[in-house]
């Protein structure tokens, strides 16, 4: 099992973080890609332990993980993480439903995925805004951040399904899951 250590930000200007990161030496790993997340539970089983299971389809991958409850250290989130491989995402969504786990949350966004050192960053469009994440040590972290110019103290902590959750009370008229609408991403 891995320790996943992340921050969130909103992202203003993408532009201007991608001249940013590549100022900083940083190396993309994967372009602008549509990715795909259902979250599963069976009976609320796992929300009620502050857990979640997950299947994401980004680009040509499809991936399964699993994620302990999380906690708050030094102002960045960390939780237990296991995450593998799998052949398609409608296989592993028909053995999770033989399990009892059924989709409870769907959300999408298009991620572009980049490395420094052993720092990840990617930066991604949502239905609701653009985010950048920074994963990694917490110290790397506290590090690419005030190298980015970012301030701690307006991190957010919340997960997409959160800050969905919380877009909603204000906006009604969003759908029940955080997708894109049928004619896609708005260019722009």
């Amino acid at each position: 099992m891995a320790q996943e250590i992340e921050v969130k930000f909103p992202l203003a200007d993408r532009a201007a973080m991608i001249q940013r990161l590549e100022g900083l030496g940083a190396e993309r790993l994967y372009p602008e890609t549509f990715e795909d997340n259902i979250v599963l539970d069976r009976r609320g089983e796992l929300k009620t332990r502050g857990s979640m299971l997950r299947v994401r389809k980004f680009g040509k991958y499809t991936l399964v993980t699993f994620k302990g409850p999380s906690s708050i250290m030094g102002g960045v989130r960390s939780r237990e993480e296991v995450q593998t491989g799998v052949e398609s995402l409608e296989r592993a969504l028909s053995l999770f439903d033989m399990l009892g786990f059924k989709p409870i949350f769907r959300y999408q966004k298009f991620r572009e995925v980049w490395r420094l050192e052993e720092t990840e960053i990617v930066l991604d469009r949502t239905p609701i805004g653009d985010y950048f994440e920074i994963e990694g040590s917490l110290a790397k972290i506290r590090e690419l951040a005030t190298a980015l110019g970012m301030d701690m103290d307006k991190a957010i902590r919340l997960t997409y399904a959160d800050l969905y959750r919380q877009q909603r009370r204000t906006r009604p008229d969003l759908p029940e899951n955080m997708i894109f609408p049928p004619e896609g991403y708005p260019s722009g």
